[in-house]
């Protein structure tokens, strides 16, 4: 963004964000052999006479395989935002870091597993994608990228697709949001990596909201933004419009 407006031709899209780390945490837990119970498909049923609780299955006969994934991303997401709190100040590797000390989490169901590396390898795929290959499956839906996607690299890459007149105010000016932003550690690593890669004769600086709620929500705040301008009634695509145009006549009317 520059001045407002968007420069389309800088764009760069990747995968590699919360959902993709969320399903790299579901094959972690799942390499352990450990059945994901979502909450709707168990109950908790108390003794009278021990007090002992134990877990029994509720019929889900009519659940959808959707609404099931809807639920077992939940327990994931929330076990990656448990564990996976900090990524290392330096590139991590798996191999030298076998014996790091593992921690546990309580599933939904009451089972408790460890995790030890996958702490610091997950968050780390945001810097060396090609270490999502130590999740990645056939039915993981964890596709392997080349570190060519890295986000240090994305940063570059997509500051450098722009013209030469606004790049020095773009590498000075570079916003961290989204839920994924808030691994510790992140602001300096992104400013370490990115030494190496823009021109030496450019300062740069990466910023974000100090405050953990607006830097997780900030798309939904500038969406709630925009949609108090007044201006905003003139982007509004109609059902009408929708039927006769299709999907992409949104961007006549919001370029």
């Amino acid at each position: 963004m520059h001045d407002g407006f968007l420069l389309k031709k800088s764009v760069i899209k990747s995968p590699i964000a919360g959902k993709y780390l969320t399903k790299c945490m579901q094959q972690a837990i799942e390499d352990k052999k450990v059945k994901l119970r979502p909450r709707y498909s168990f109950t908790r049923v108390e003794n009278d006479k021990t007090g002992a609780v134990s877990i029994k299955d509720v019929n889900c006969a009519n659940i959808t395989d959707s609404f099931r994934q809807y639920h077992v991303d939940a327990i994931c997401e929330d076990a990656k935002h448990t564990v996976c709190r900090q990524l290392s100040d330096t590139p991590f590797s798996p191999e030298d870091n076998a014996n790091i000390p593992n921690v546990t989490y309580e599933l939904p169901d009451g089972q408790e597993i460890t995790i030890g590396t996958p702490r610091f390898t997950i968050p780390e795929i945001l810097f060396k994608p090609s270490l999502a290959s130590e999740f990645s499956s056939k039915n993981s839906g964890v596709a392997v990228l080349g570190d060519d996607m890295a986000l240090p690299q994305i940063v570059a890459d997509s500051i450098n697709k722009c013209d030469i007149d606004v790049r020095r105010e773009l590498f000075n000016s570079i916003l961290l949001t989204g839920g994924s932003s808030l691994y510790g550690s992140l602001q300096k690593r992104l400013e370490d990596d990115l030494g190496g890669l823009v021109p030496s004769m450019m300062k740069f600086k990466v910023t974000g909201p100090a405050n953990t709620v607006e830097r997780r929500y900030s798309t939904w705040i500038g969406g709630s933004i925009l949609a108090s301008l007044g201006t905003f009634q003139q982007m509004w695509l109609s059902k009408a419009e929708y039927k006769e145009y299709g999907a992409g006549f949104v961007h006549k009317k919001a370029p």
